[in-house]
């Protein structure tokens, strides 16, 4: 229906009602007879019976219901095809390819050809039957046969004749029931007479109807490639997929189907646009004209099997053909071609959204009722990375609106954006997330169209974009924007001399002191520590700094406060002094306690005042003043109630520092280096509460750790900064934010408190519903964050979107975006690890995964009357990686085994970073990047057009793929690992380290720095270099030979394979389609 006024029709595919837009959906059986009378009245034909003689009707009324709505003369083979003629019962033209023969199918079983545009089924390979647990390694190259296919993994070839592709099954022998779906429609018009299948294409986000044979890589069958059949398992490395096989059998095989490309520029619906109110749809700004609502229904034409992807995981049941066996190159894995598209974003369903980089939704679409939205088992939200970097072709624009200050709603303060309408010729706006209707200021004036939308809005940013920056004016302002000030609170103890760590970070400063944000405004003060306190007077023009001691620790006092925080230009010199003679001052020191509480007390006093940002860096244990700590790591109090404790702060000292310092605009950055318990749970909470940072180098060694501390501090201190900041999130009517998920201090109920906000922190919020139904059929979410620029402006940073309110489930499972539901899931997984135990953790993600799959197969159930495959697990497209990532969750270091899986500073560490991840690097965390880079072939090491460098392909993170005379680099954004093969030829160890054998100790070897004039030791080092570029965490590489001491921490990465206490992917996927299936 087009919904508009005298009957004009959008442009475009027509609409069926109920699907995405308001208005009843018919039932199955009505809809049903409908076409089913349409076809009688125009001549068509209509399956009546079982097979018969040539020329006769043959379809059972299962078949005939299973066939496409209102076309069963487009089914399968063996539906009503006449012995001498096609379905229509005319001849078939000359030159018609012939469909499938099978029993049933045309006189004889002999095949009858196609009707006119309609393609014969394609063949595609089943899976493989094989031992499924056979373990596998590709050969070497010099063994002459292929790589491995596209995904990474050889498929094998199933024994046997090949079976049609998905979707167009041949007809089966009596009593194996009807085929389910018809051959894919390839275009063109069937003869005049026949019923006219609708041209609507099939609704956004699903697979498509017909999968592709091949892709890059594609072997034709009959060449020597490996299989999974147990005769290719070579004997020199075990699997997690099975026991172990031996000796060579090259066979033909032919490789899976590619899977669809998900998220990045996935095709989404026609947005409804803004501006005045029409008769049955909108006008958007900069639009032409009236649009209808986002379409996420299903077209009527489109076979229900079509609408998801399925895994097989088993033989079929009785009565049904398929495949038979688990095809491990069939699994869906972020990788090859599909990498960067299963962690780009989805297309911005409406032209004026904001960029999902800086709000992302979880599900871009909104249930209209309660009811739908308690079926939705997967949380409802959005990551909101407001300082993200912005995109390179739509840079943020900075607004400076006149005297009237910046335009808002005047009952629920939303600040002007793209979705407000106007009215009374553009005198008046309705707010777009409460109704309320505005008066415009006079100064703000401007006429509209005939469509509502103001002839200005191309002119003016918050009138077109969802994100903008706007200068705020003084009345935003409780006091003028302080200066950016940065306190160095340094740990000088005997351990941290004779870790090395001064002269480090003592350059690590001076360095980073021209690129301080602030200019001339920036100020300093630095206090240093171990059983007493050090201040520094650095007067402007002095030479050097003053030393002053307090030795008093349980009342710290500050002894000259107004000289100890000083302006940068001013005191250039003394400051430059102080760094250059820090190691060399404290060189003799003897002390070995550490007074980090008192420490932090008087830094305090220092900040009170203005705030700022203050970095502590702590090497000894503190056990001094307040704030000390003590070995509680307690492996006994695992798998009991009281094992959340070992999580959280144990001294009320640090949660209530951290809320002070909040409250007074401070925000801290911890770097710890203890070489043994540091109670990290404890530390973090320092910056959880006032949106700081952790930085842990455990074991610090100079040679080693220095580069990874010089490039971490310059990246902190140099980075965008927005100082004295508060965040604010609104919804629109009948809709609430009931929780807020990442680092910060909430200062009322839906306001937080972010004393420094950058790009490498994003935030989580979850949505609810405050009323049972919605009306309207579209709502909204502003983001807003008001701070202090570093040049002293005080700024609001607003992001604004729109969300079609939907009707059904099926529509939520077609708009969800899975990266962005999993980073939401992890951000509740660890927040539950902090008040529950790690079992009970690990249990509830797991059985949040097996309802959302569950209800999925049962909504599909219901369509398909119970014909679904026994042996595939059902997903949508949209969730085809969620499993996989929640599997690399639960072996992540946060939430893997228990005491003597991960040391529990490492697990405190894993969770801080992945509260506070957006989602590519929390993506990559999950499921890291594994890249062959033993093969020179291609352009990757080398530089590209947009001034990075090229990549090998991403490869499955199993061991099944990594061959012995191969090195592989796995990169999982907080570490490097260079793996060798103890196989890999002499002529690669001359190109990269310069030596003809790997040595026999491990960290014996390292890649850096680049051997000059060797090119693949030069395109590694390219690669790794452009890898670490603009990240918060400088990732080392180590270097790690096969069968070493060290390989069994990669292991740990390796998400697919099996652990101890985990299981591999084929083992978990198996085990949740039985969940499944369980309940179905």
């Amino acid at each position: 229906m087009s919904g508009y006024s005298g009957g004009q029709q959008f442009p475009g595919p027509p609409r069926p009602a109920g699907f995405g837009v308001p208005g009843g959906r018919p039932s199955f059986q009505q809809s049903q007879q409908q076409q089913h009378q349409q076809q009688q009245q125009q001549g068509s034909f209509v399956p009546q019976g079982p097979p018969g003689p040539a020329g006769q009707a043959s379809a059972s009324p299962a078949a005939y219901l299973l066939c496409d709505q209102g076309n069963k003369a487009t089914c399968g083979a063996g539906f009503g095809r006449s012995g001498s003629g096609n379905v229509y019962g005319q001849p078939a033209p000359a030159g018609s390819r012939p469909n499938s023969a099978g029993p049933g199918g045309g006189a004889g079983g002999q095949a009858t050809p196609s009707p006119p545009g309609f393609a014969a089924p394609l063949p595609v390979r089943t899976s493989s039957v094989g031992t499924p647990g056979s373990a596998f390694r590709p050969p070497s190259p010099i063994a002459g046969l292929p790589p491995p296919t596209a995904n990474g993994i050889p498929a094998a070839r199933p024994p046997g004749p090949r079976t049609p592709a998905f979707g167009v099954r041949p007809p089966g022998a009596p009593g194996m029931g009807p085929p389910l779906l018809r051959p894919p429609q390839m275009g063109g018009a069937p003869p005049s007479g026949g019923f006219q299948p609708s041209q609507q294409p099939p609704g956004p986000g699903f697979a498509p109807q017909q999968q592709t044979l091949g892709r890059p890589g594609f072997t034709p069958p009959g060449a020597a490639v490996p299989s999974f059949g147990p005769s290719r398992a070579p004997s020199s490395r075990n699997s997690s997929f099975g026991s172990e096989a031996s000796g060579p059998g090259p066979g033909p095989f032919y490789p899976s189907p590619a899977p669809p490309a998900p998220g990045g520029a996935r095709p989404m619906a026609r947005a409804p646009a803004f501006g005045a109110a029409q008769q049955g749809g909108f006008s958007q700004p900069g639009g032409p004209g009236p649009q209808l609502a986002p379409n996420y229904g299903t077209p009527q034409n489109q076979p229900v099997l079509d609408q998801f992807e399925a895994l097989t995981l088993g033989p079929a049941a009785p009565g049904q053909s398929g495949d038979a066996g688990i095809d491990l190159a069939s699994f869906p894995r972020p990788t090859g071609d599909a990498a960067e598209a299963a962690v780009a974003p989805p297309t911005p369903l409406f032209p004026a959204n904001a960029h999902p980089r800086y709000l992302r939704l979880t599900c871009n679409a909104i249930p209209a009722q309660q009811a739908v939205r308690a079926r939705f088992q997967l949380p409802l939200g959005a990551i909101a990375h407001p300082f993200a970097e912005p995109p390179a072709d739509s840079p943020l624009p900075v607004v400076q609106l006149e005297n009237y200050g910046i335009i808002r709603c005047r009952r629920c303060r939303t600040y002007i954006n793209p979705f407000m309408q106007w009215s009374d010729d553009g005198r008046r706006f309705q707010c777009n997330l409460c109704g309320m209707v505005s008066e415009c200021p006079p100064e703000y004036f401007c006429g509209t169209d005939g469509q509502g939308k103001r002839l200005d809005s191309l002119q003016r940013p918050e009138l077109s974009q969802g994100s903008v920056e706007f200068i705020a004016p003084q009345e935003y302002m409780v006091r003028s924007p302080m200066p950016p000030t940065y306190i160095f609170l340094i740990d000088v103890s005997y351990r941290a001399v004779g870790l090395g760590i001064l002269p480090t970070i003592a350059e690590a400063i001076k360095s980073s002191l021209d690129h301080l944000p602030g200019g001339e405004r920036t100020h300093v003060g630095f206090i240093t520590f171990d059983s007493s306190l050090h201040f520094y007077k650095m007067s402007p023009g002095a030479s050097a700094p003053q030393m002053m001691v307090v030795a008093e620790t349980d009342e710290p006092f500050v002894p000259v406060p107004d000289e100890l925080i000083v302006n940068l230009k001013e005191s250039r010199e003394a400051v430059e002094a102080l760094l250059d003679n820090l190691a060399n001052t404290f060189a003799a020191t003897a002390s070995p306690d550490s007074a980090m509480g008192p420490a932090l007390q008087a830094a305090y006093l220092m900040m009170e005042a203005l705030g700022g940002k203050l970095l502590l860096f702590q090497t000894s244990v503190p056990n001094v003043g307040v704030g000390k700590i003590t070995q509680r790591d307690n492996p006994t109090l695992y798998n009991t109630d009281s094992e959340h404790r070992l999580r959280v702060p144990e001294d009320i000292f640090f949660k209530k520092f951290a809320a002070e310092a909040s409250k007074a605009q401070i925000s801290i950055d911890v770097f710890s280096f203890s070489q043994q318990f540091t109670d990290l749970a404890s530390l973090s909470a320092l910056a959880k509460y006032t949106t700081g940072g952790v930085y842990c180098y455990p074991g610090f060694n100079q040679a080693r750790d220095a580069p990874k501390l010089q490039t971490e501090i310059k990246h902190n201190l140099t980075r965008q900064t927005g100082w004295e900041g508060v965040m604010r999130v609104r919804c629109s009517k009948g809709l609430s934010i009931s929780q807020f998920h990442g680092h910060f201090f909430v200062r009322s109920i839906d306001l937080l408190s972010l004393p420094q906000v950058d790009p490498d922190k994003a935030f989580a919020v979850q949505i609810k519903h405050e009323e049972s139904v919605l009306t309207g059929s579209v709502a909204y979410m502003q983001c807003a964050v008001l701070f202090s620029s570093s040049n002293g402006e005080r700024r609001i940073r607003v992001h604004t979107l729109a969300m079609p309110v939907v009707q059904d489930l099926a529509d939520m499972y077609k708009a969800v975006d899975g990266a962005a539901t999993i980073n939401l899931l992890a951000k509740l997984a660890v927040e539950k690890s902090y008040h529950a135990k790690l079992d009970d953790t690990r249990s509830s993600l797991a059985h949040k995964l097996n309802l959302t799959m569950q209800e999925y197969r049962s909504m599909h159930k219901q369509n398909t009357r119970g014909q679904l495959p026994h042996n595939q697990l059902l997903y949508p497209e949209s969730l085809r990686y969620l499993a996989l990532w929640v599997l690399g969750l639960l072996k992540s270091s946060a939430l893997r085994g228990g005491a003597r899986d991960v040391p529990p500073d490492e697990r405190i560490l894993a969770g801080f970073e992945i509260m506070a991840a957006p989602t590519p690097e929390l993506l990559r965390y999950l499921y890291p990047n594994l890249y062959l880079i033993s093969d020179p072939t291609g352009d990757w090491g080398r530089p590209t057009a947009n001034s990075r460098v090229g990549r090998p392909p991403c490869i499955p993170l199993t061991t099944m793929v990594m061959r012995d005379n191969s090195a592989y680099l796995l990169d999982n954004g907080r570490i490097l690992v260079l793996w060798l093969g103890h196989l890999i030829p002499p002529s690669f160890m001359q190109q990269v380290f310069e030596i003809d054998k790997a040595p026999t100790q491990d960290g014996a070897l390292t890649v850096e720095p680049v051997r000059k004039g060797r090119e693949l030791s030069e395109r590694i080092n390219a690669l790794i270099t452009d890898l670490r570029r603009g990240r918060a965490v400088y990732p080392q590489c180590f270097v790690v030979r096969q069968g070493s001491a060290a390989e069994q921490h990669m292991h740990a990465l390796l998400v697919e394979d099996k652990l101890a206490q985990t299981q591999s992917y084929v083992d978990w996927m198996t085990q949740l389609h039985k969940t499944v299936m369980a309940k179905a």
